[in-house]
């Protein structure tokens, strides 16, 4: 978000693909050597399997059983020939149940996936898709609404070929796990020593199937994701929230499925928009111990990563969407989030600034020193490439990578990476298929053809965003604009059947082709021809090595492989230039392309001029250029890269320590046999959610009731420690006698049963609050919606209310001006909060008030301190007491806030009665949430529960809160 120009590839994967598998050799190494449990197996999570499913068993299909069949004849029943010798009897073989055959579609994903058996294990976990009968029509033709593959030329059947997944018996399913088993792709490019592949087939119910992918992925993802709202494209009756239940359903079951699967140490990635709940879904059951053997107080050994292929919209497009909280929370369950390009990125983390409100983590050594403190005993602090400072590790001596710099997301304390990766195609593949013999007979039928025309070519689904009306009216004004090609160029624009009928799209596309046949077009010559079929694989790359100008101008795009396969083609042929549009996620990767705004069609033609007119000179080296880019970023390296990607978030800034939830049966069980007891409670984000306007941060009843339980029992000393002032800390919880508080972060203090405030500042120097007071009025001039809050020991400047982005960069600028200017020369600290920059005494925080009341109560043996935010921080180090593995008793130093009170007479060190095992310092917030704390809990609600647990209470809220990720 710093910039708008990053590069679309980053430092590091430009190399080979070797060095990059040797990076990921190292990484698993220094892991392995680092004690970091690692299985060796990579898991995608994808929509479909890349295999398609026909089952050839009547009874499936029929729900009728098959005659069986003939009784083979015995031989001792027919005496033997004197003369003959029978050859042994062939009993006839078992049909087969199955037949698996590759899926059209996704073919850069398949096989760069299919390359990393190079290195890893793999399992790849899809739905089946739609059950396929091998039945034909009755006239043994294809069926009319078939479709036809183009790689095989095969028939896929048509819907009414389909049979129901009620009708697939957990026989046949059974027997489909033994068929995938044994199969291997022959047209993927498996390496023969490679590591194995496993296929786990996923079973849905036909209406949940369809209403996930039919339904909400086609009718309100891709539209959106496509910057095209729903009206756009759908019916005045069609809800951008319908669907939305089979959506989370269908997402449920693959989590599900991918749970029963996982085993620590295990690399996941998630594929696409049709699962973008799954990672959330995945780390919950984790965290719930619903995953065996991951989890738990050893947990999160599962790192999980999730891939984007599609575009990803503005903030503003974006919010438009009903769930979009819940998709945004779905994603940011991963480790590390990846799309196309930089772009992508930047719109992805303004969304969830934007639309949810959650913080980006800080690009420096803030980040780092947080993870650091904690992880340094297992990751050595100069390895860059484990991500704890949010880089991978840079240029070396064998050419692998600069330093990159990861956006992270800041969910409740986990911390979702967020970068961009470009996906290629299998180029040795592509350059294979352009030498199948078909292909030279075809190339040289259409050189025939058009022996004196230049041809253009273009071939794009036939979908709104694709672009075809408005290249075709682009052609129209070149054929206008530039009169010296016409009869001299023609346009051969084939348009693939889309996964969703257009019959509108269709009709003016053929209106318009037929409109500038009609103005340019003679009996002799037509300028455009216009195919609207599939085409087999030896047409397709004759028609692209025959071209003598490539157009590609989608209006919006995420991968698209034909203009790599365009280049590729080129490469043996004419090394024809290639028209892009700037609205493709490949545009920055294919920077000597001719790119153009396919929305302007004066720029499109002039492009087409430019384009044919082009001397040799110049086709050689934009060729040279893309095919160097295309050749090098190709599926299998883009495959490679995320692998070393995912195994740097490893022991990094967001994985260095799953705190454990606290265990409510110790808790209990220490707290009744503890003779003395001491509570510190935080108050905002511990005892009550975080709400906009600090003043509706009200007690709920709950909370109070577990307030009067502890405080009452005159076991139990019991204090609030917040950042509140004096006033709001007395009107809501100023009933409670035996209630001690800590208001403005230790500024002041009231014990229980006293209504006094000691003051804490009052030896202090506090004229700089004066000078920050004038900084922070100069940026609250400038920050709409931001204020100022006086206490009286600390100043706080709240930017809640303003431009998400706008308040960040302005909290910075105000924490930068501080820091170098006012700290220096004031014993003053600067602490950046939750949309909040606060200004306080070096030697006022929440730790020195804990160090307090602990040197003045020794004798406690059970203590609970729970918080949510940094300053709370103070409180879980002033309770790290004891030393590692220490079971001793612990003494303690008079704290300076005792000194400051009373330094009238001498402090003595004292002895702490309270044991290791009895310190419950709790964090609010996810498990793998920075902090010093010991233990966790999820949300405020639960804090309250387990206090409430303690007295023998139950929550008699609303409803018991489910502990789980968000």
């Amino acid at each position: 978000m710093d910039t708008f120009a990053e590069p679309y590839t980053r430092a590091g994967d430009d190399i080979s693909l070797d060095a990059v598998r040797d990076h990921v050799r190292a990484l698993e190494a220094r892991h392995k050597a680092n004690g970091v449990q690692l299985s060796g197996r990579i898991i995608h999570v994808c929509h479909y399997l890349p295999v398609t499913c026909t089952i050839t068993s009547t009874a499936a299909r029929d729900g009728v059983l098959s005659p069986p069949p003939t009784p083979p004849r015995v031989l001792a029943d027919v005496p033997p020939s004197p003369s003959d010798e029978l050859p042994p009897l062939a009993l006839p073989a078992q049909p087969e149940r199955w037949k698996v055959a590759p899926r059209y579609g996704h073919s850069a994903m398949t096989s760069g996936i299919r390359s990393l058996s190079v290195t890893h294990e793999q399992i790849i976990l899809g739905w089946t898709g739609d059950i396929l009968s091998p039945a034909a029509p009755p006239d043994g033709n294809s069926s009319p609404d078939g479709d036809v593959n183009p790689s095989t030329g095969e028939r896929v059947p048509s819907v009414r070929d389909r049979v129901p997944s009620s009708r697939i018996s957990q026989e046949d399913k059974d027997a489909l796990d033994v068929e995938l088993a044994h199969y291997i792709d022959k047209n993927g490019l498996e390496p023969e020593t490679g590591k194995p592949i496993s296929y786990l087939p996923l079973w849905m119910e036909d209406n949940v199937a369809h209403g996930h992918y039919d339904g909400y992925c086609k009718q309100t993802l891709w539209p959106l994701f496509h910057y095209l709202l729903w009206q756009d494209v759908a019916t005045e009756h069609a809800s951008a929230d319908a669907n939305y239940d089979y959506y989370e359903q269908a997402n449920q079951a693959f989590a599900t499925r991918l749970a029963s699967v996982l085993k620590p140490g295990d690399l996941v990635w998630v594929h696409d928009y049709h699962l973008l709940l799954v990672p959330r879904m995945v780390r919950n059951a984790m965290h719930s111990g619903a995953v065996s053997g991951v989890g738990g107080e050893n947990g999160g050994d599962v790192t999980i990563g999730l891939f984007v292929h599609t575009p990803f919209p503005s903030s503003e497009v974006f919010r438009c969407l009903p769930r979009r909280k819940e998709i945004l929370d779905g994603m940011l369950g991963a480790n590390l989030i990846c799309f196309q390009t930089y772009s992508y990125t930047r719109h992805f983390t303004s969304t969830c600034v934007r639309v949810c409100g959650y913080e980006v983590t800080s690009k420096g050594a803030t980040a780092a020193s947080a993870s650091a403190s904690r992880s340094a005993s297992v990751v050595p602090r100069s390895t860059t490439a484990t991500g704890i400072e949010f880089t991978r590790s840079g240029k070396g001596k064998k050419g692998g990578a600069g330093v990159e710099k990861y956006v992270g997301i800041d969910v409740q304390g986990h911390v979702a990476s967020v970068t961009h990766c470009p996906v290629g195609v299998d180029a040795e593949r592509v350059a294979r298929d352009t030498l199948r013999a078909g292909v030279q007979p075809k190339l040289e039928a259409l050189r025939a053809l058009y022996a004196d025309k230049k041809i253009i070519v273009g071939r794009d689904k036939l979908d709104v965003v694709k672009g075809v009306l408005q290249k075709l009216r682009a052609f129209e004004k070149f054929l206008h604009d530039y009169p010296e090609w016409q009869r001299k160029v023609v346009l051969i624009q084939v348009t693939s059947p889309a996964l969703t009928d257009s019959p509108k799209l269709e009709r003016q596309v053929s209106e318009l082709v037929a409109h500038i046949n009609g103005e340019y077009g003679s009996l002799d010559f037509i300028p455009i021809h216009h195919y609207h079929q599939t085409l087999r694989k030896d047409e397709f790359y004759a028609l692209l090595s025959a071209a003598d100008l490539g157009v590609i101008t989608p209006l919006r795009d995420g991968m698209n492989t034909t203009s790599m396969e365009f280049v590729i083609a080129q490469e043996r042929t004419k090394r024809s230039p290639l028209v892009l549009s700037e609205f493709m996620g490949i545009s920055q990767h294919m920077a000597d392309a001719l790119q153009v705004n396919p929305w302007d069609l004066g720029d499109v033609a002039a492009a087409m001029n430019r384009g044919l007119v082009m001397s040799e000179e110049e086709k050689a080296s934009r060729h040279a250029a893309l095919h160097s880019v295309v050749t090098t970023h190709t599926s299998h390296t883009w495959a490679a890269v995320l692998a070393k990607m995912l195994l740097s978030q490893i022991n990094g800034q967001n994985t260095a320590r799953q705190t454990p939830y606290i265990p409510r049966d110790s808790l209990k069980t220490l707290y009744e046999n503890a003779g003395k007891r001491l509570f510190l409670f935080d108050y905002d984000g511990t005892l009550t959610p975080i709400v906009k306007m600090p003043s509706m941060a009200l007690p709920s009843p709950d909370a109070l009731t577990a307030l009067a339980k502890l405080s009452s029992d005159p076991n139990n000393i019991v204090y609030i420690v917040s950042g509140r002032d004096q006033a709001f800390l007395e009107e809501h919880l100023g009933h409670l006698p035996r209630l001690g508080m800590s208001a403005e972060h230790g500024g002041f203090i009231r014990s229980p049963d006293s209504a006094v405030w000691m003051n804490f500042t009052a030896t202090l120097d506090m004229s700089w609050m004066e000078e920050v007071a004038e900084i922070f009025r100069y940026y609250t001039e400038r920050t709409t919606g931001s204020h100022i809050e006086m206490k009286k020991s600390s100043i706080t400047w709240h930017y809640r209310s303003t431009d998400p982005e706008w308040g960040l960069f302005q909290c910075r600028q105000c924490q930068d001006l501080l820091e170098n200017n006012v700290v220096p020369k004031r014993p003053i600290e600067v602490l950046v909060g939750k949309k909040n920059l606060e200004v306080r005494p070096i030697a006022v925080n929440k730790g020195e008030i804990v160090k307090r009341i602990l040197y003045q109560n020794p004798g406690v043996e059970f203590i609970f301190c729970a918080g949510d935010d940094k300053t709370d921080e103070d409180m879980f180090r002033a309770l790290l007491l004891f030393p590692p593995s220490s079971t001793g008793k612990a003494t303690m130093e008079p704290p300076l806030s005792v000194m400051l009170v009373d330094n009238t007479k001498e402090h003595s060190d004292v002895e702490l009665a309270v044991s290791p095992e009895a310190v419950f310092t709790t964090a609010v917030g996810h498990s793998s949430k920075r902090t010093l704390a010991s233990w966790h809990v999820t949300t405020p609600e639960e804090v309250v529960e387990h206090m409430l647990h303690l007295v023998g209470e139950v929550p008699k809220g609303p409803g018991e809160e489910v502990k789980g990720y968000l």
